[in-house]
Order: structure tokens, then C-alpha cells, then sequence
């Protein structure tokens, strides 16, 4: 048995036991990200201040604070937690992708396995609680890894920068903000299909589809905020774009019309 067979197997070992501890502390530490976010909203928005700014402020500030903290938590272990392999084998690799033909190993250690599985560690224990439904988490999975290197180190950033931009809308950053929302959303559209786009062509061998919780709470649900809410940033930053243009229009229509005079 592989040592991702082995991954697998004890992550999804306890699928019975829905709410466990870790997952009661899980689902506490994602409630109090949102309390969070929504507390500081309120805080650094200037008053008075609209609803559609408001929720546009609270999202991308629980979206920093989700691919910082606990996206980051991932890459951590997924570079720096390991276990001693006694005979390395290319079927460690999740996917064929991941296993190279030259025989190189991720980070060019074929007696090491890495992630979040091989650590006790409280965010540790939340990753391996999220491999119950999708059991990639718990191991290195270059696919995976390769996205969060671009959400932590690129989306994270560019969702406080939206922040700052709400913030100080004052002194004339539409434009910016807008821009920057498209281009995070996209990305985070982008991320999630990239993220379910080799299970969905593998036969999902790596989700658990059987248990309603794992299901649509764990895959469903949590994934599709980053789908829905996206889209929805993506039509107020295209219908606000397509209001500041048609405002753009008709002043130009008044100046061409004043020169005719």
C-alpha cells in the first residue's frame, strides 16, 4: 500500500464520526474569520457607507484572511512537514502528471513524502480534517500546490489591496478597484476549476462523493463561495464599468454638442 493509499484510507477513516472535535474547531475557525472580517468592515469603512461597498469590503478581507491563514498553513506543511519513506515509489504521486519521467521527486527528496498528514499541529489537524472530502490536501499534490503558491502569495495580497482601495474610495480609486476585482475574481474562478478539473478527469478518486457532509458542505459549498461570490463581484465591477462609461459617454455627447453652438 502507497503512502497516499495510506493517506487516504486514514483520513476518511472516521467518516462516520461527522462531528468530530477537529471538526467542530474547523468550522469554529472559519465562523470566527467571517465575524472578523465583517467586525473590521465596519470599523474601517468610512461613514456613511453603502451596503454593496460593505459587502464588497467584507469579502475580499475574508478572502485575504482565508488564503493568508489557512492557505498558507498548507503551503507550510506542504514544503516543510515530512515522513521518512522506507521505499519510494512513483504511485506516492497523486496524479501521472506529478510523477516525472527523469524519476526527480518534489523538492528533490524521494525518501521524504510531505503535507499536512505528517504533523499534528492544529492547522495540521484542520487540513487533515478538509481530507476527509478531499483527501489531496493531506499530501503534497503539485497540481494543488502550484495554485496556492499564486492564491497566498498573489490573490491574498490583491484582496487587502481591494481593501485599502474601498477604503479610500474617496480619492478617486474607482477605476483601480474595479480592475483589480476583475482580475482577482477570474482568478479565483480560474483557480477553482483548475483545482477539480484533474479529479473530474480521473474519476474523482481523490473526493469523497459518498458522505452528504463531505459532499456539500466540504466540496460543494465551501469551493462554490469562491465560484458565486466571484461572480457576482464580476457583474457589479461590469455593471458599475458599464454605468461610469455611458456617464463618460454623455458628457462627451455635451461637450461635442456645446462646441457645435
Amino acid at each position: 500500500m502507497s503512502i497516499n493509499d495510506q493517506v487516504t484510507r486514514s483520513t476518511n477513516s472516521a467518516a462516520g464520526a461527522l462531528l468530530s472535535l477537529t471538526t467542530v474547531l474547523s468550522l469554529s475557525s472559519l465562523t470566527l474569520l467571517v465575524l472578523l472580517a465583517i467586525q473590521l468592515s465596519y470599523r474601517l469603512l468610512p461613514k456613511p457607507v453603502s451596503r454593496q461597498t460593505l459587502l464588497l469590503h467584507t469579502w475580499h478581507l475574508f478572502d485575504f484572511l482565508t488564503h493568508t491563514i489557512f492557505e498558507g498553513s498548507y503551503l507550510y506543511h506542504s514544503f516543510f512537514t515530512y515522513a521518512a519513506l522506507a521505499t519510494p515509489s512513483p504511485s506516492d504521486y497523486p496524479h501521472p502528471a506529478s510523477v516525472k519521467s527523469n524519476g526527480q521527486a518534489f523538492l528533490g527528496h524521494p525518501e521524504r513524502t510531505y503535507g499536512a498528514a505528517h504533523s499534528t499541529q492544529p492547522t495540521a489537524l484542520l487540513w487533515q480534517e478538509y481530507a476527509r472530502a478531499d483527501s489531496r490536501w493531506a499530501r503534497t499534490d503539485t497540481n494543488i500546490i502550484s495554485i496556492e503558491l499564486l492564491t497566498v502569495f498573489v490573490a491574498g495580497p490583491l484582496a487587502l489591496y481591494i481593501c485599502f482601495l474601498l477604503q479610500n474610495a474617496h480619492q478617486k480609486s474607482g477605476a483601480s478597484q474595479w480592475f483589480c476585482m476583475i482580475v482577482l475574481a477570474t482568478g479565483e474562478i480560474y483557480g477553482g476549476f483548475m483545482t477539480f478539473a484533474p479529479e473530474w478527469m480521473t474519476g474523482n478518486a481523490s473526493l469523497d462523493t459518498g458522505n452528504w457532509m463531505h459532499l456539500w458542505l466540504y466540496l460543494v459549498i465551501f469551493n462554490g463561495l469562491w465560484v458565486a461570490i466571484p461572480g457576482w463581484v464580476l457583474w457589479v465591477a461590469y455593471r458599475e464599468l458599464n454605468e461610469a462609461w455611458r456617464r463618460g459617454e454623455e458628457a462627451a455627447d455635451s461637450r461635442r454638442k456645446k462646441k457645435k453652438k
